[in-house]
């Protein structure tokens, strides 16, 4: 019998094709902060928490009072803004900004007496925060932001020996603290703290202004 003709087309290997790397995961860790691969750590990402309150039936004072509570409280920030609400009503918009971790955490120390100490409540910062909203203002509700993306500059403050108040410790003996922004190994930013320059020109009458730039340029000079 005749044998069938077995042919077969040549194939040829061509190699595989290597797969995609996968993107480089960001993580986050136990205060929100977002940990950056080693390439993008000029600045640092955090996940912070926006509470925002319209009231239209406020005085200024108050609003600067409560400003300040948030401030000394956990806040980050702490400002307002004017808006105009229904029926054409003067308004402010109160904002907070915070960080969303933990600001208290339990005592863990060990208590030797025989009756043992009750837990200590965990009171977050934002719940703080918002407790004070509620009681020194007129507002009935709080809009709540969750995982608000912030990029910041690191910072570090230099101390400055200026030329006016040296050797008067009630004018701060003429020292100085600047704040300096860092992008990487570079400084982008500096500003003397407003506080220390006002110590100094009510004892020197040295305007603030004057105090302010010499204290900057010596930083920038260090």
């Amino acid at each position: 019998a005749e044998q069938p003709n077995l042919t077969f087309p040549a194939t040829t290997s061509t190699p595989p094709t290597p797969p995609t790397p996968p993107p480089t995961p960001t993580t986050t860790n136990l205060t929100g902060r977002i940990l950056l691969p080693p390439d993008q750590t000029l600045w640092n990402m955090d996940r912070l928490i926006l509470m925002q309150a319209n009231i239209d039936d406020i005085t200024p004072e108050i609003l600067s009072y409560v400003m300040d509570l948030l401030l000394n409280n956990g806040a980050i920030d702490a400002w307002v803004e004017p808006i105009v609400m229904k029926k054409g009503r003067s308004a402010h918009t109160l904002n907070c900004l915070c960080h969303s971790s933990n600001d208290h955490t339990p005592n863990t120390a060990t208590d030797t007496s025989t009756r043992p100490s009750p837990p200590v409540p965990v009171v977050s910062t934002d719940a703080k925060l918002l407790e004070l909203i509620f009681r020194h203002t007129t507002t009935l509700g709080i809009r709540i932001q969750r995982d608000v993306e912030r990029a910041s500059l690191q910072r570090r403050f230099i101390k400055v020996q200026t030329l006016y108040g040296a050797g008067d410790a009630e004018a701060r003996n003429g020292i100085v603290n600047v704040k300096v922004g860092m992008l990487g190994d570079e400084i982008v930013s500096t500003k003397a703290e407003f506080d220390d320059c006002k110590v100094i020109s009510e004892r020197t009458g040295v305007p603030v202004k004057t105090i302010a730039d010499y204290a900057t340029k010596k930083a920038l000079e260090e």
